[in-house]
């Protein structure tokens, strides 16, 4: 009669067993709103927004690519709801089931194709057997008649009929065999069509993906926008350039460009694009200096004698290879003419960072993962200019037209291709080198036809030098003529031979104008001013001096 009470205090006093249910499981698949490029990476940023009741709610956000970085992995949010962000994991996932369906249809179609091409091969040579037996019908017939037509037999209408069989069957059967291998052809072609996308279908069984799982602890209902961001490789910009010469040469018109490339697995579609000239690979922290040590010099031990040891080929193949180093309606009056202007370009917003330059693109834009080129304008600055024209007759016999530009931006102008115009001339490109703000740069704008240049060298031999040594002469004359309707300065540029022995000694003489510039490694510069039209022609002698009884070399 005690076991109801007892039973009931068994119940109280055994603990209470939570019967709470799961948090709730909301999977996303955000899309990418903005995208900051960098010159090796990009971090892409997404956006889903939700409406959340109280409690713990598990956010799946998936399709995210595989090259996402999981330590760069970063989860904020803002609404109405009031949440807090208890915990964030990423996980690997495989996607299998899409394209299983499509893989076994595929493998049908090629089976049934090969069963065609066996008939066909069949058919093929069921016709060779026929053409065959129709060739031992025409030699037999030809024996055959060969000894009739010496008696008077057969008839001309017998022969006919005869020839006629033979012929019409051989041609029927060659053109029945034309026909089978077009068919064949075209049925390897479906074949070899079906399984390129069988491939394809197959490398996308295993598609590996990448899923953040958030948890979120709710205390009051509402709307929340999430936004994830995270750094992916294989994404890359580099600045490309053009350059314009004003007619008058006083400034010239740079327009910057930016390309962009990437093949992260998903395609940026009407995104914010961000450029940055921050570099994350070199790190923010300058290099350290480890300790310099010096040591006399000790022969190394010898190394031991090579064990000779057999192995299989394959083994020896392999062992080999181990070694090796690794290695984009009318009117009814006519309409006012307007003046007409030429198409403005859209440009970026520049940001100066701290340590970095930004190029925010006003507007969204499509990169696709394709790894094809989309350029966008990022600026176009108008550069002081102070054109120069250099010749260098020994090695050319142009005149070109080289300019210093002034960088005025309040940006530095990275490192790329810049393409060169004079006015709407293309006249070639070249590399550019990095240049900081109010750093000066040089660049090519061509050949010139209007000022021409005439190199003449005469050789010599001079008197005899003190104990006999050998003296000769090497005469330069230059003929400069400026074509132009403009005066023009023009620098030319030559070299004196360097001696590599204090017993050769090389000289500068009878210069009928001296050289403006002369430099440690030979170099000589004049920098003559000619009037419209005006020809100026001077010359200068390099005299080399060297003893007799040897031979020297290089000139």
């Amino acid at each position: 009669m005690h076991i109801i009470p007892l039973l009931l205090l068994i119940v109280l006093a055994t603990p209470s067993v939570s019967l709470a249910a799961p948090p709730q499981r909301i999977a996303l698949q955000p899309r990418i709103t903005a995208v900051t490029v960098y010159q090796d990476r990009a971090q892409t940023v997404r956006s889903a927004t939700l409406n959340l009741k109280p409690g713990t709610q598990v956010i799946a956000l998936e399709g995210l690519p595989v090259l996402l970085q999981d330590d760069s992995v970063r989860l904020e949010g803002n609404g109405t709801a009031r949440v807090t962000i208890a915990g964030i994991e990423v996980k690997k996932k495989f996607l299998e089931q899409t394209a299983e369906k499509r893989a076994r249809e595929l493998e049908t179609e090629i089976r049934l194709l090969d069963r065609k091409i066996g008939s066909q091969d069949a058919k093929k040579t069921g016709l060779h057997a026929q053409k065959a037996f129709l060739e031992s019908i025409r030699v037999a017939w030809s024996d055959r008649l060969s000894k009739e037509l010496a008696i008077g037999k057969p008839t001309s209408a017998e022969l006919l009929d005869a020839a006629g069989f033979v012929a019409s069957g051989i041609a029927k059967a060659e053109e029945q065999l034309l026909d089978i291998e077009v068919e064949k052809r075209q049925l390897k072609e479906k074949i070899d069509a079906l399984k390129r996308q069988q491939r394809e279908v197959t490398g996308s069984l295993r598609k590996e993906v990448k899923t953040v799982e958030a948890t979120l602890e709710v205390s009051r209902e509402g709307t929340f926008t999430l936004q994830l961001s995270g750094v992916v490789s294989k994404a890359s910009w580099e600045p490309a350039y053009d350059v314009r010469l004003s007619p008058d040469g006083a400034s010239a018109e740079l327009t910057f460009r930016a390309q962009v490339r990437q093949q992260t697995g998903e395609d940026w579609n009407n995104v914010g694009l961000t450029l940055s000239t921050a570099r994350p690979a070199a790190g923010g922290a300058p290099p350290e200096l480890t300790p310099w040590r010096i040591a006399f010099w000790r022969p190394p031990p010898p190394a031991p004698a090579p064990s000779l040891r057999y192995y299989p080929e394959s083994r020896a193949k392999k062992m080999m290879l181990k070694e090796l180093p690794e290695d984009r309606a009318v009117a009814s009056a006519p309409p006012e003419e307007e003046e007409e202007a030429p198409a403005a370009f859209q440009t970026a917003q520049v940001a100066e960072e701290t340590t970095s330059v930004s190029f925010t693109i006003p507007k969204p834009v499509d990169v696709t993962a394709d790894g094809s080129q989309q350029s966008s304008v990022i600026a176009i600055e108008k550069l002081p200019v102070a054109t120069e024209y250099v010749t260098i007759p020994k090695l050319s016999p142009g005149v070109y037209l080289t300019a210093e530009l002034e960088n005025r931006a309040a940006y530095p102008l990275l490192s790329g291709q810049i393409r060169i115009f004079t006015g709407n001339t293309f006249t070639g490109s070249a590399r550019m080198k990095k240049v900081a703000t109010g750093e000066k740069f040089s660049l090519p704008f061509g050949n010139d036809d209007q000022l021409t240049v005439k190199r003449d060298l005469q050789k010599q031999h001079k008197e005899a030098g003190l104990f006999g040594k050998n003296r000769m002469g090497y005469r330069h004359t230059f003929e400069l003529h400026n074509f132009r309707k403009q005066p023009q300065t023009v620098t030319i540029k030559d070299q004196l031979p360097l001696a590599g022995d204090s017993e050769i000694k090389v000289s500068l003489e009878n210069a009928t104008i001296q050289p403006g510039e002369r430099k440690d490694d030979g170099t000589l510069s004049w920098k003559l001013k000619l009037a419209a039209g005006e020809k100026r022609v001077f010359s200068y002698e390099i005299v080399v001096e060297y003893p007799k009884d040897k031979e020297i070399t290089g000139l």
